[in-house]
């Protein structure tokens, strides 16, 4: 049989037990602390996992973004240099399907008048008019019944009668007076609403002198655009000096080049040998682009160039030149229906610093000197321009690119 604890023995154990639930405890606490972090550990690292994946496709992303930005780029540059080389290549065929011919008659100026308008022009409202109010009726009040007409019922009518004859007698008064009043309030609406119409017409009188003395002026600038038009088709069927090169000057102010270059050239006439000199001017070697295509190189991040060589710069400039001076001759003489130009006396000349002396001076590249039936006998849709240049007799510089200037030799009969 199993000895009872003592009293102290009992204390002993029962601490000893509770000391050992308390470590349990603890150990548990421990443990799911342990497993706690553990798992805000994996939670954390799977975080991470997952933000680096989508930093690593953001990063992707954008680079892909930038690629694509700059390889636009790219394209863009290759476009806009593909139009300039383009405007050099074809500034002859680009004259060739136009005709230059201009009708003066389609520069008479036709006036077109806007349609008036004013905030005058709708007529001021009519007011309403003032009309009398209606008279007052008198109304007899009804006599007392039942009781009421027993039991003093006379007096009461007749103090009622006496009360209604009183406010009628008063409400008429009222009502003549207001009667009276409305032709002269009608007279006042009246005047005010015919001063505000003549106001109103006033005002829109003003707005339609202002609108014909407008009309008037823009007709008297179209007349006289218009005189001065007949003038020069008139000075242009006789010939005179000035009005062959004022039509001279619309014909080259519709042929179209880049901006930057130095266009229109200049010129004179001169009626009695009906030769027309003119001074062209080329745009330096310099102004054309020297880049022959645009890159995108992904390592470095760069857009690189791809340079025409020496040869490419010299064949396309060389070939601006003849170009320009076949397309000056051509754009005159297809214009000059009249036959006003029998010869053309040309030279060509490029603008630059010379090198030697850094001053400003002009180079002259090219001068020829042709009569009108030398060149229509030419078709230009099918020649080499070299060729032409020397078929007309023109003297060309020997490397244009170079600017190798010519020697000169004046008038059109020194060729």
């Amino acid at each position: 049989m199993a000895r009872r604890r003592g009293f102290f023995a009992e204390l002993a154990h029962q601490a000893a037990v509770a000391e050992k639930n308390r470590q349990r405890a603890l150990a548990a606490a421990s443990k799911e602390q342990v497993r706690r972090q553990r798992e805000a550990e994996r939670l954390q690292q799977q975080l991470e996992r997952v933000q680096k994946r989508e930093l690593i496709m953001l990063e992707k992303e954008q680079k892909q973004l930038h690629i694509a930005a700059r390889e636009a780029e790219v394209e863009r540059l290759n476009g806009e240099l593909a139009l300039q080389l383009a405007d050099i290549d074809n500034v002859l065929s680009a004259t060739l399907d136009v005709d230059d011919y201009v009708d003066l008659e389609r520069l008479r100026t036709k006036v077109q008048h806007p349609r008036f308008e004013s905030r005058y022009s709708d007529p001021v409202p009519a007011p309403a008019p003032i009309e009398t109010p209606p008279e007052p009726v008198y109304v007899e009040p009804e006599p007392p019944r039942g009781m009421g007409a027993v039991f003093g019922g006379k007096k009461k009518q007749a103090e009622a009668v006496a009360a209604a004859q009183a406010a009628f007698a008063q409400a008429h008064q009222q009502w003549q007076q207001a009667a009276a009043a409305i032709p002269m309030q009608q007279l006042t609406q009246l005047s005010e609403h015919k001063n505000a119409e003549d106001a109103r017409q006033s005002k829109l009188a003003f707005d339609r002198s202002r609108y014909d003395s407008e009309c008037a002026q823009r007709q008297r600038e179209a007349d006289e655009a218009n005189a001065s038009l007949d003038e020069l088709i008139r000075d242009l069927e006789r010939g005179t000096p000035d009005a062959v090169e004022e039509y001279l000057g619309i014909v080259f102010g519709n042929s179209v080049y880049p901006a930057e270059w130095p266009w229109p050239p200049s010129y004179s006439y001169d009626p009695d040998t009906k030769e027309l000199s003119i001074q062209l001017k080329f745009p330096a070697p310099g102004d054309l682009p020297t880049v022959r295509q645009y890159k995108y190189v992904r390592t470095s991040d760069e857009i690189t160039t791809a340079a025409q060589t020496q040869k490419e710069q010299k064949e396309r400039y060389a070939a601006l030149i003849n170009n320009m001076t076949l397309r000056t001759l051509h754009e005159v003489w297809e214009s000059d229906r009249g036959g006003k130009v029998d010869s053309i006396s040309l030279v060509g000349s490029v603008s630059h610093v010379d090198p030697a002396t850094g001053k400003d001076t002009a180079t002259p590249l090219v001068a020829a000197a042709v009569d009108r039936r030398t060149f229509e006998d030419v078709d230009l849709s099918r020649v080499a321009p070299a060729e032409t240049m020397r078929h007309l007799g023109a003297v060309v510089s020997k490397n244009p690119h170079a600017l190798t200037p010519i020697t000169l030799a004046p008038g059109v009969r020194a060729h």
